[in-house]
């Protein structure tokens, strides 16, 4: 017998994805109108339960999470991991993310508190965001003047506008999430897509060690943890004995980043973060 928590997140999917098939199918005239309106109703029902299950797990992860002392927020965010596949959470979270970046940029605010140490690692982007940006204007325009189908031409030109608009807040939000060093703890970042908080209470070692070629943005060797920038890292710190650290399964006990004054960032974690007889 098949349990409701298998079937759940394949209803989740079913309701997202198949009302998207059925219009397809009736505008294709491979369904007729009829049939697709029968189908909608069907679908319909399906959504009405789908929607009440979701509506009482979130509110128990919201209410779970407001016992516990978390915010408002923490407990919306709860919720919604509650019941949202976590591939449509994701994307979410990134356009969220790309729109809160522009307006950022308008009002020039970045994620940095009035007592953290920010440490940039975005510098190698600038030259490349600008030149990007600058040719896909171009290239829009360029496509919309000489492409002779009107639909074809509107189509890509919005397609084109999104990416754009995409590539920028992306970019604007690797500035704006620098790395930050705080009272104990050193925050990794990529982005508004990646953070990683290492506590420093136990840092032995701090040094510059420039490696490339990682195959992925974050990436976990044995007890080493890796925040790369397009693959390469430059500093290595370490513990005398591995700490957890948020979002991985096993303690860590090596850190490796990127930063764009690695020698900068090696004095300031020795001189803040690692005592004086180590």
């Amino acid at each position: 017998m098949v349990s409701w928590t298998v079937l759940l997140p394949a209803l989740r999917w079913l309701a997202l994805v198949v009302p998207l098939v059925d219009v397809a199918l009736v505008l294709s005239g491979v369904l007729s109108l009829r049939t697709g309106l029968v189908v909608a109703l069907v679908l319909e029902a399906l959504f009405a339960v789908v929607l009440v299950v979701e509506a009482a797990a979130f509110r128990r992860a919201y209410r779970a999470t407001r016992q516990r002392g978390g915010g408002r927020r923490a407990g919306l965010v709860a919720g919604a991991e509650a019941v949202w596949p976590p591939v449509l959470l994701r994307l979410v979270r990134a356009e969220a993310g790309v729109v809160r970046a522009l307006w950022w940029a308008v009002r020039r605010r970045s994620a940095v508190g009035p007592d953290d140490v920010p440490l940039p690692y975005a510098g190698r982007f600038g030259l490349v965001l600008g030149a990007v940006t600058a040719l896909g204007v171009l290239e829009t325009a360029v496509v919309h003047v000489l492409l002779p189908w009107e639909v074809a031409r509107w189509v890509l030109l919005a397609v084109s506008v999104y990416a754009l608009v995409w590539v920028l807040g992306s970019g604007l939000s690797l500035f704006q999430h620098p790395h930050l060093l705080r009272d104990g703890e050193l925050v990794l970042r990529f982005g508004h897509l990646h953070a990683i908080t290492v506590p420093l209470g136990g840092l032995v070692s701090v040094r510059r060690r420039v490696e490339s070629e990682h195959g992925r943005t974050v990436l976990r060797d044995g007890d080493r943890l890796v925040l790369s920038v397009m693959g390469d890292s430059n500093v290595e710190l370490c513990v005398d004995s591995p700490v957890p650290v948020a979002g991985q399964d096993e303690p860590v006990a090596r850190v490796a980043f990127w930063a764009d004054d690695p020698q900068a960032v090696v004095r300031l974690l020795r001189d803040r973060a690692v005592p004086a007889d180590r």
